[in-house]
Formats: structure tokens, C-alpha cells, sequence
């Protein structure tokens, strides 16, 4: 596994490129995507963490956020990374999306129809009043991660917990921290994020890894 990271571009139908880094492996891929106001240098060890356990990693940064395209337009942020998540799930198969704060809701609004089974939300935070639309929320299997003092983000949880669709498994810890600060402070919950991607994810990787080797068998066939 390479530990350092290598640019990437993603080309969105739209003609919009998102970039970011891309941490090499051979395990199944988790997109990590920062909070709306930041960049991928917000997440700090984190992908490294995850990357070293055998997932391969992409840090994607938003439009108009650090090197992608385009202008700030947190309205399209949904339908860019549903449709990067697309892109990236074509390629190496199915994903766990990562993100925190505003930008953690999307993850609500994906499923493996989307590509993305698995998603992890750090933190997140009520969306009103940053313009951020969202669809509909869909079942999907989902670890949520707060600080249990954490003043905006643990009530918040707790108001929407009861109504999320899917399987939902919410771990916490006694503190204000939030973020990516949050999992960097209190490394168990990373060690307890990659059990959840792992336990979750791979059974979905290893099912479109034997659905693509079935397919090119046919083709050599005939």
C-alpha cells in the first residue's frame, strides 16, 4: 500500500471536475468528503488511519472548495457527490461515504442504489439555513459517530435517529469534540469506524467482484 497520496480528478456528468487525493489499497474504497466552509486537509490523519488498515481511500473536496471547479453552490452538493459516488462505485465497486457536519446529512439520502451501502456520519448538524437540498432519506446501513456533549450535533441526532430508514448504529463518547478533531482525539472510534466499513462493505465488494469476474467469463466464452 502507498501511504502517500496520489491527485485525483473526478469528471461529473456535468462537466465539473471535483479533485482530491487518492490513498492506495487493495480493500474496498471509502470517500472520505470534508464539511461545506472546508478541504481535505479538514480530515488530518484520518485517512491515513483508514488507509492502513486495507481500505483504499479518496479525499474528495467539494465545488468551489479548495482545487475543484466550479464556484461555492452548497445546493448542488447532493447531486455532485451522488453523482462522484457513482463514478467511483463503477470503478472500484460499491462504497462507504464518509463525511461530517452539514455535508454528513447527504449520506441520509444514499443507498446501494447509489453505489454507496455503507456511510458514516461524524457529527452532523441541522441543515437549515445553508442551502444544502436534499432528496428524500433512503435505507441503508449507517454508523453515526457524535460527542455526547457535543451541544449542536448529539440533540440533533437524537431528534432524527428515531426516523432514519435502514440500519442505523450510533456510537458516542463522553466529550464537546466534533469532526474529524473528534475521531482524531479519541482513536477508538476510528478503530470502531473501520470495523463497521469492514464488517458492512466487504460483503457488498465481494459480491460485485464476483458479479464483474462472472461477466468477463461469459464474454471469453464467446
Amino acid at each position: 500500500m502507498s501511504r502517500a497520496p496520489i491527485p485525483v480528478e473526478i469528471i461529473l456528468s456535468s462537466g465539473l471536475v471535483l479533485r482530491g487525493h487518492e490513498y492506495e489499497a487493495n480493500g474496498p474504497t471509502v470517500v472520505l468528503v470534508h464539511d461545506l466552509e472546508g478541504d481535505l486537509d479538514a480530515w488530518g490523519t484520518v485517512p491515513l488511519d483508514v488507509a492502513a488498515r486495507g481500505f483504499r481511500v479518496l479525499c474528495l473536496e467539494l465545488r468551489g472548495h479548495g482545487l475543484s471547479d466550479g464556484a461555492v453552490d452548497p445546493s448542488a452538493t447532493f447531486e455532485d457527490l451522488a453523482d462522484a459516488l457513482r463514478t467511483v462505485s463503477d470503478s472500484f465497486g460499491p462504497v462507504a461515504f464518509v463525511s461530517t457536519g452539514i455535508v454528513a446529512n447527504c449520506g441520509f439520502a444514499l443507498s446501494d442504489g447509489d453505489g454507496v451501502p455503507v456511510s458514516v456520519a461524524v457529527s452532523p448538524v441541522p441543515v437549515e439555513g445553508y442551502g444544502l437540498f436534499l432528496p428524500e432519506f433512503k435505507p441503508a446501513i449507517r454508523a453515526l459517530i457524535t460527542g455526547a456533549k457535543d451541544p449542536v450535533s448529539d440533540p440533533f441526532l437524537r431528534s432524527i435517529y428515531p426516523g432514519l430508514p435502514g440500519q442505523n448504529m450510533w456510537f458516542s463518547t463522553g466529550t464537546h469534540a466534533a469532526g474529524a478533531d473528534l475521531l482524531m482525539t479519541y482513536p477508538h472510534l476510528v478503530e470502531q469506524l473501520v470495523m463497521f466499513i469492514r464488517r458492512y462493505l466487504t460483503a457488498h465488494q465481494l459480491a460485485w467482484i464476483a458479479e464483474r469476474k462472472a461477466s468477463c467469463d461469459v464474454v471469453a466464452e464467446e
